[in-house]
């Protein structure tokens, strides 16, 4: 009853939060210096320290909650406001389209173990299963790039599934080894596959989606962007989408079928 009276937060913190957050990125990204990346750093940690401690983190977490899909869109906003002010940096585009990649990669972790509780090791496997999924399709076929996408995917998680089964029928933190064997097999496997380019890894051509050769530079009229923009434009949708698969998966969690019984029926032991 309590919680149901409580009257929702204002937005205007976590959006505070997000505009400072996005002109710290822009300082942290721009700087060269090893002292001013270390004072950034020192500052940043302080901050977070005091605002802790004032309980001024507790006021935006709330914001956020209360207004997750305007937080989430404010989000989206300063990823690609920070990436247009870096819009012919090709260095620092590469660094943000990396950390939405592995953004991305991370939301199946949370999957993992937020919602099914798994110790998973191998989780850079399962991502290198689908890296070399769609460089091989790349490569070697004429498959629509945008099919290339989803069967990457669809690669790694049939992986993940086929290691996983075993994982979750066993105790303690066996499951754990099985995931540590399997990562460092794979890896070795990489290592010593000449095909797959051993270990300085295999080269493929430049993304093309329904036409548009993304690695082609991005000009509109006067403006001239680095090509990475496009690749920060798919990583981002597809960190949305992954975004969108998680709150899907925990609202199906709270509510039991079908994840309920399909871990009874073939995973729980």
């Amino acid at each position: 009853m309590a919680e149901s009276s409580r009257q929702s937060a204002s937005f205007l913190p976590a959006l505070a939060a997000t505009f400072l957050g996005a002109v710290y990125m822009v300082f942290f990204l721009a700087v060269e210096s090893q002292w001013e990346i270390f004072g950034l750093l020192v500052g940043a940690g302080l901050a977070m320290y005091l605002l802790r401690r004032f309980k001024v983190l507790q006021i935006v977490g709330q914001s956020a909650k209360d207004h997750s899909m305007a937080f989430a869109a404010a989000v989206v906003g300063a990823t690609m406001a920070i990436s247009l002010y870096f819009y012919d940096d090709n260095f620092v585009l590469f660094l943000v389209a990396t950390v939405l990649v592995y953004i991305l990669t991370c939301l199946g972790l949370n999957i993992q173990f937020g919602f099914v509780g798994v110790v998973n090791f191998a989780g850079a496997s399962f991502f290198g299963v689908g890296c070399y999924t769609a460089a091989i399709l790349t490569k070697h076929s004429a498959t629509p790039h945008i099919l290339v996408l989803l069967l990457g995917g669809l690669a790694a998680a049939a992986v993940g599934f086929i290691v996983l089964v075993p994982v979750l029928k066993t105790r303690g933190h066996y499951g754990a080894l099985v995931t540590i064997a399997f990562a460092l097999l794979f890896k070795t496997f990489l290592e010593v596959n000449d095909t797959l380019g051993g270990p300085q890894g295999l080269k493929c051509g430049g993304l093309n989606l329904f036409g548009w050769d993304v690695n082609q530079d991005i000009v509109i009229g006067s403006f001239e962007g680095s090509f990475y923009l496009g690749y920060i434009a798919v990583a981002l949708a597809l960190c949305v989408l992954g975004f969108l698969v998680n709150a899907w998966g925990a609202v199906s969690f709270k509510r039991g079928p079908p994840f309920d019984r399909f871990f009874d029926t073939w995973l729980v032991p």
